[in-house]
This record gives structure tokens, C-alpha cells and sequence, in this order.
């Protein structure tokens, strides 16, 4: 339970984090014209949660050590972009009025901000491991 409330907090805080930037970058695209009615900011905001929960809940995977790593990054990313996309749809973030090219493109985009998340967070975990493993070495050469 502990470990799930960890990449729920982690998941939702940074897809919070993330929806707060690309916000701010729309709202410099446009000008600073960036208006919603019709609960869009709200609706938003927890389309931003329930996606950070689509990529923390499955992130449970990773602690389960009978299933290759290759298994668990696919399940992982699979399922969180597959629900990434779906909430984008809905809410609007992807922008089916300007066309299939910027569909297209606001697709690609979203899912590489999803995978240089992924890689950042591996990245991180990875050199935690590392020092860990190197105290227990430092540990043990001194007993």
C-alpha cells in the first residue's frame, strides 16, 4: 500500500507539474489568449490526475521481479499512453479542429514528453541504485 500512495503522489504530482508547463507554454503561444467556459480548466485538471494515475498505478509492475524489464517498460508506457491518449480526446488537449496534421502532431509530442519522463525517472532510480549498491560494498569491504 505504501508503494502505491509513493507513485500515486509521484505520478500526479508530475502530471500536474506537467499540464501547469504545457499550460504555460499554450498561453505564450497564443498570446495570452487562452480562454475556457464550460468547466474546460476543471475538466482538465483532473484529466491531468487521472493520467497521472494511469502511469503510477501500472508502475507497480516494476516490483515484480519475474517479469523481464523489456516486459514491464511495454506494460508500463503501454497502458499509461494508451490512457494518456484516450484523456487527451476527451478533454481536448488533442486539437481535432485544426486538422489531422496537428492532431498528428500534438499525438507525437505528448508521447515524447511521456517517454522523456520515463527516462528521466529511470535515469534517477538507476543512479539510486547505484549508490546504494556501492554503501553496501564500502559496508562490507570494512567488516
Amino acid at each position: 500500500m505504501k508503494r502505491l500512495v509513493n507513485l500515486l503522489i509521484k505520478g500526479i504530482g508530475t502530471s500536474l507539474v506537467t499540464f501547469t508547463i504545457l499550460g504555460i507554454v499554450w498561453d505564450i503561444k497564443n498570446g495570452g489568449n487562452y480562454i475556457m467556459n464550460n468547466w474546460s480548466y476543471t475538466k482538465m485538471v483532473v484529466a491531468a490526475i487521472i493520467v497521472g494515475i494511469g502511469f503510477a498505478v501500472p508502475a507497480l509492475i516494476y516490483y515484480n521481479p519475474n517479469i523481464p524489464s523489456c516486459m514491464k517498460v511495454l506494460f508500463h508506457m503501454g497502458l499509461g499512453c494508451t490512457i494518456l491518449l484516450i484523456t487527451s480526446f476527451i478533454v481536448g488537449w488533442i486539437p481535432m479542429s485544426l486538422g489531422l496534421k496537428e492532431c498528428v502532431f500534438t499525438v507525437m509530442v505528448e508521447l515524447l514528453i511521456s517517454f522523456i519522463l520515463w527516462l528521466c525517472f529511470t535515469l534517477y532510480y538507476k543512479r539510486v541504485a547505484k549508490r546504494m549498491n556501492e554503501q553496501i560494498k564500502n559496508m562490507k569491504s570494512k567488516e
